[in-house]
């Protein structure tokens, strides 16, 4: 039988339905002289073919099932050194705070890029940096003078809770012009207008006072006094609204100080720096690349996780990045994208930060970082960008929550970007960070769908598969993905084969990996529960973690083939390529050689293969000793998923009847009449299809009553009906068959139903031919599909076969039929 069997094309008798059974059929018995035909072939007197019949074969072509690449969640945290930036540390150099004008936003930024020349956006102007005089540490914040404090002009700081120094600090801070004493006496002057303010009074009686504090817990590195005293500080310049306030000087000076604690180890320290400098606001691209950075510093350590849980860092943080200029501040968002990758190994920070909704960010991020792709000279800043920010993208996606977020504003489209145009073997992690993103994607259908629209992925995706052939981890993932798209989309599959090189490329990956395994020593004995999908590093055995590694990737190729075949027109170009087929014989060739997993997928390709009927196919060209292979395999009873594939295939050979003869000759008749005794749906379905071929010759069907398969399928018949009417259906068309002879001839007239098996039979079609009958749920819908199932697939099929029935016991007379008519 072919593994697209339809229904109602074979011709009835002229009897009508039983009394009670919907839709009255006027059937006409078939002349038994005719050649041979099997139950679904459509006989020659039908002009007209409906769609459906179409329909529902391509629907039998299977996809093939497959799991996902492992992965393990990578837990390893970036770290600074990684970036190409410069990675000196940050306690070996001075950072000192960069004087500020009013925060800019990137669109600002954009504006003066093009007005003016001498200026960077977000940094203040040059020549304001070198005339300003060394940083004055906290000089007007400290609430009293104590005798320990040393002047300088209008500036004094106490000897004893003024904060360590860089250093450095010592040498540059001799150099101080006399210049700068009038600017002193004028700054001294606004001071003293300030003074007058509330606003001052707060810095001068709450904050100072705070300000002292934390100096002296610094020095004592007293780091809990210094947490508390932070929180105090932060508490109080939130209660007077004075973080948004960038014009009062004791900001300035503030954040000076606050930048000298940067050079601590202590993360307390860090972190206080970090959300405190992100409160002010501050704008400066140097400011801003030391406190990102300082938090992807923070980030680094799992230890530190608790401060982003715990506090509103990340609120501050994600209220920061949007003002900042993407192509002017490329280390800052390196930076960033690190600190993401970071924090989401944590699956508590991964629900925090998707509570935040954070997509917009990523998604304005990507596109402006993609916009730089043509500058070369940016390509490894880029990337260095890019790669945490997919690896973030990629942690997130494992919460369900966020896959929405994928489907807006074209996300996977700009994912396809950074595949077409990074596809160096230096940007390699940044290739398998997508890949392993759209990995997890495309195992949800609407995602895949989506992915499926982007016309360039198809070209990014056998350009990878060319350029990167030796890259197992990369091209297990490509075609991981492929097939994925392939089985959910007829699109998919027509556009990819459209490329030239498409069917070439799987044709050689599959040559290359395949040349690969048979060089690689195998395990003494081959696990046949094992899936070379599984993690490959918890094998001690190095050969064994080799040889399923590769193995993987032929089951992604072999499943990419496979699927593509589900398209008709792409199906009948595969089966004319001879080297490509044949690559799948010589698997079959050495079952003990490959996992069952392996063998499985090459008989589900061959299954979607043979389907096609083509004078050309390197299969019919091949099918005896294609049959002969298969044989081998429905007689291992050990490998019974490789049984079930393996009656597929010989369901699709069996409609020739050279193939018939040979599977006669090897005994598949018995065979496949043992198999129906088994609890396994999908084998039964395989075998009663192969047994539904067989019995098209009058010469085989003898075998149906010798082996005791009349029995057999009456059973199934019997414990199917109500539960699975496509079971059903195909129970019909076998004894249909085995019943549709010429019984004038006297070789005919022993085959047919004892009394006992009428009496079965005829109860089963009383039971089961009134619509009335159909069992129902609390499920409607659930329902609707059993009616139609019950109305498309076994009714016309078993109100046949029940007219036949009738008619050849009336002419046998085996029993009274009066309580059945």
């Amino acid at each position: 039988m072919s593994n697209s069997p339809s229904g109602s094309t074979h011709s009835s008798s002229g009897r009508e339905n039983p009394v009670g059974y919907p839709g009255s059929t006027q059937m006409k018995r078939r002349n038994s002289r005719e050649s041979p035909r099997a139950f679904y072939e459509i006989p020659s007197w039908v002009e007209n073919v409906p769609s459906k019949i179409i329909n529902n074969a391509k629907q039998s072509l299977k996809d093939m099932p497959t799991s996902r690449p492992y992965t393990p969640r990578d837990d390893s945290r970036y770290i600074l050194s990684k970036l190409n930036h410069d990675t000196t540390s940050l306690n070996t150099i001075s950072i000192d705070y960069e004087t500020e004008s009013r925060p800019m936003s990137s669109k600002t930024a954009d504006v003066i890029r093009r007005n003016s020349k001498g200026s960077i956006a977000g940094i203040s102007d040059s020549s304001t940096l070198v005339a300003a005089p060394p940083p004055i540490r906290l000089s007007k914040l400290n609430h009293q003078p104590s005798q320990d404090q040393v002047s300088s002009g209008d500036s004094s700081i106490s000897s004893q809770t003024k904060p360590p120094l860089p250093s450095n600090h010592h040498q540059r801070s001799n150099v101080t012009s006399t210049t700068t004493k009038s600017s002193h006496r004028r700054m001294s002057s606004a001071s003293t207008k300030d003074d007058s303010s509330e606003e001052n009074l707060i810095w001068k009686h709450e904050i100072g006072p705070l300000i002292e504090t934390l100096i002296s817990a610094y020095q004592k590195n007293h780091f809990e006094q210094f947490d508390r005293t932070c929180n105090d500080l932060y508490s109080c310049l939130s209660k007077h609204n004075l973080f948004g306030k960038k014009s009062h000087k004791k900001r300035g000076e503030l954040l000076k100080t606050l930048f000298s604690f940067i050079e601590s180890d202590n993360s307390i320290v860090r972190f206080h720096v970090v959300r405190l400098s992100l409160a002010f606001q501050i704008s400066s691209s140097n400011n801003l690349r030391h406190i990102i950075r300082l938090t992807a510093d923070l980030t680094s350590k799992k230890t530190n996780d608790h401060f982003f849980l715990n506090s509103n860092i990340l609120d501050l943080l994600f209220e920061t990045i949007p003002r900042v200029d993407v192509e002017q501040n490329l280390e800052a968002i390196a930076y960033f994208c690190t600190t993401l990758q970071n924090l989401t190994v944590n699956n508590e920070l991964i629900c925090l930060i998707s509570e935040k909704k954070p997509f917009e960010l990523i998604k304005n991020i990507l596109k402006n970082l993609l916009r730089l792709k043509d500058q070369t000279q940016l390509a490894d800043k880029l990337c260095e960008c890019l790669t945490p920010l997919t690896s973030a993208l990629r942690n997130l996606a494992d919460n369900d929550v966020n896959r929405q977020e994928f489907l807006s504003d074209d996300l996977i489209e700009h994912l396809t970007f950074i595949l077409k145009y990074f596809t160096d073997k230096s940007h390699e992690n940044l290739m398998k960070n997508v890949a392993r993103l759209f990995s997890k994607l495309t195992q949800h259908t609407d995602c895949c769908m989506k992915l499926v629209q982007c016309s360039s992925c198809y070209r990014s995706f056998l350009k990878i598969l060319i350029k990167h052939e030796s890259n197992q981890a990369l091209v297990v993932r490509i075609c991981f993905i492929l097939g994925n798209m392939m089985a959910k989309s007829e699109d998919a599959r027509l556009t990819f084969m459209k490329d030239s090189h498409a069917l070439q490329t799987l044709t050689k990956l599959l040559h290359s990996y395949i040349q690969l395994d048979s060089l690689v020593l195998k395990p003494d004995k081959l696990d046949t529960n094992d899936s070379t999908s599984q993690d490959v590093d918890v094998v001690d055995d190095p050969n064994t973690n080799q040889f399923r590694s590769i193995e993987n990737v032929i089951n992604k190729v072999i499943r990419v083939l496979s699927n593509l075949a589900i398209s008709e027109e792409n199906g009948l170009i595969i089966i004319r390529r001879d080297d490509c087929i044949d690559l799948l014989f010589k698997l079959l060739k050495a079952p003990n050689q490959h996992s069952e997993e392996l063998l499985v997928h090459v008989l589900m390709a061959l299954n979607n293969l043979s389907y096609y009927d083509d004078s050309h196919s390197y299969i019919n060209r091949n099918s005896e000793t294609l049959a002969q292979l298969l044989v081998k395999y429905i007689r291992n009873e050990e490998r019974m998923d490789c049984v079930v594939e393996a009656f597929r295939v010989l369901g699709n050979l069996s409609r020739t009847t050279r193939i018939r003869d040979i599977l006669m000759k090897c005994k598949v008749d018995r065979l496949a009449i043992h198999h129906c005794q088994s609890d396994n749906v999908e084998l039964l379905y395989a075998v009663i299809g192969v047994l539904i071929n067989l019995t098209v010759d009058e010469d085989k069907r003898e075998c149906l009553k010798i082996h005791h398969g009349i029995d057999s399928l009456i059973n199934i018949f019997e414990y199917s009906i109500q539960s699975d009417w496509q079971l059903s259906s195909l129970v019909c068309k076998a004894l249909w068959n085995y019943c549709d002879n010429n019984y004038e001839k006297a070789d005919n007239q022993p085959l047919w139903f004892t009394a006992h098996q009428l009496k079965i039979l005829l109860n089963l079609f009383d039971e089961s031919l009134h619509e009335s009958n159909l069992e129902s749920t609390d499920d409607e819908s659930l329902d609707e599909l059993n009616k139609q199932l019950w109305n498309e697939e076994y009714f016309p099929v078993a109100s046949r076969l029940y007219q036949r029935i009738i008619e050849g016991n009336e002419y046998f007379k085996t029993i009274q039929i009066n309580n059945y008519s």
